[in-house]
């Protein structure tokens, strides 16, 4: 007889909601909000579709706990972030050319009909935690604090996944053949725009 997908024996209920919002991130990366199906997500994580609903309610439901599983995600390579500008711009830049899959859910996302419950909590508690960084920066003279700091955060989260949401126009304006010239010159303009960006020395120069 088949066995019928359901919770499998002895595995921990954490593991289980991890299983699941795997498939799920699978899913919706590929098909979007829209397009993605309960079914093919309890299949994929190999459960049966009401422990789906039991776990998250409704694909709503479903979606948003992928997007604040990728922000935890996002604050837990917070503890990698290099010290100095430059540097914490390439390696945020790096981060989102190595993980296209989130790549792809935040732009399904911006596809998608608005969450009932607004912007994901975890996301928020991230970006509150990155723009804390950008002030941080500003407090101790390595970035200008005459700008709006919440204005920064902004262009930071821009500059760095620019080339991974739109890569074909970014190697056309960089004149790059392939990723790897990608990376190397993106990460030039990056460390280029953080020069710009720092306060200027004694004497007016940077």
């Amino acid at each position: 007889m088949r066995r019928q997908p359901g919770r499998p024996k002895g595995l921990p209920e954490g593991e289980m909601k991890k299983r699941i919002l795997e498939a799920a991130a699978d899913e919706f990366a590929r098909v979007g909000f829209e397009g993605a199906r309960i079914e093919r997500v309890a299949s994929a994580a190999d459960c049966n579709r009401s422990l789906v609903y039991f776990y998250f309610g409704d694909k709503a439901g479903l979606f948003e706990a992928v997007l604040n599983e990728a922000a935890e995600h996002r604050e837990q390579q917070m503890a990698a972030q290099p010290s100095s500008l430059a540097q914490g711009l390439i390696y945020w830049f790096g981060q989102n050319m190595a993980e296209p899959r989130r790549i792809r859910l935040i732009m399904q996302e911006a596809l998608a009909p608005p969450l009932p419950t607004g912007l994901p909590q975890r996301r928020k508690q991230y970006l509150e935690r990155q723009l804390r960084v950008v002030e941080a920066f500003q407090s101790a003279g390595l970035l200008r604090a005459d700008l709006d700091a919440r204005h920064l955060l902004t262009l930071f989260l821009a500059v760095t996944s620019f080339p991974a949401c739109f890569p074909k126009v970014a190697a056309v304006s960089l004149a790059a053949e392939g990723e790897e010239q990608m990376l190397e010159k993106w990460s030039a303009a990056l460390a280029e725009l953080a020069a710009l960006l720092q306060p200027p020395a004694p004497g007016g120069r940077r």
